[in-house]
């Protein structure tokens, strides 16, 4: 008897198949978090530049717009990285602190000014958006795939419109400004527990008759 409830005891305290696939996820997610943090300390320091551009740049006339882009898309990185967390702890791993993750500036050429900053933010949300694409792939676990695919979606979007930004296809005006938080509506794809909202809450554009 006790020999049976030694080993009852013992098969409890072993993680499941399912949470031992979800603790393997842990590195590939805590990478994911790291990246998160060090966009978030990116657009940190673009809105820095964006905030007070150096005389004579070009496009200092739209650096209070972009600084509403950035700041719109840095809310949600912030946003991926509080789903990021509770995916890890989740599996039972430890989250990377945000203070671990410390951004540095390119080296030169780069320089301070607002094209820079927008070309800086494209790269790294190109490279965000490859990354969970990858990741997405390897990992394990059915709820953290539905998380990565709802990021990645998020991340493709911030580059195409910085990518149109940075290549002057898209010049920004003042009611872009006043309008940031509708180029990316929401920070993730689809709903992904709770106190998230997918593209589906977006409601579909109604259509007009040709006048």
């Amino acid at each position: 008897m006790l020999a049976g409830l030694t080993a009852t005891l013992a098969a409890a305290s072993r993680p499941s198949e399912a949470q031992a696939q979800g603790m393997g996820d842990v590195p590939a997610l805590n990478a994911l978090l790291t990246a998160e943090y060090l966009a978030i300390g990116a657009y940190n320091a673009g809105a820095g530049i964006l905030m007070s551009p150096p005389m004579g740049d070009p496009l200092a006339s739209i650096a209070p717009v972009a600084l509403q882009v950035a700041a719109h898309f840095r809310q949600q990185h912030q946003d991926h990285a509080a789903r990021l967390v509770t995916l890890i702890q989740a599996a039972q791993g430890t989250p990377v602190s945000q203070a671990a993750a410390v951004f540095s500036p390119p080296g030169p050429p780069f320089t301070g000014t607002v094209l820079n900053v927008i070309r800086l933010a494209a790269n790294k949300e190109k490279a965000a958006a490859v990354a969970y694409t990858k990741t997405h792939a390897s990992i394990s676990q059915q709820s953290a795939a539905e998380v990565i695919a709802a990021i990645g979606g998020v991340e493709t979007q911030h580059f195409i419109v910085l990518y149109l930004l940075a290549r002057g296809v898209v010049i920004p005006g003042m009611a872009l400004g006043m309008n940031a938080n509708d180029l990316v509506p929401r920070s993730f794809v689809a709903e992904v527990g709770a106190g998230t909202m997918g593209l589906d809450s977006v409601m579909d554009f109604t259509y007009a008759p040709l006048m």
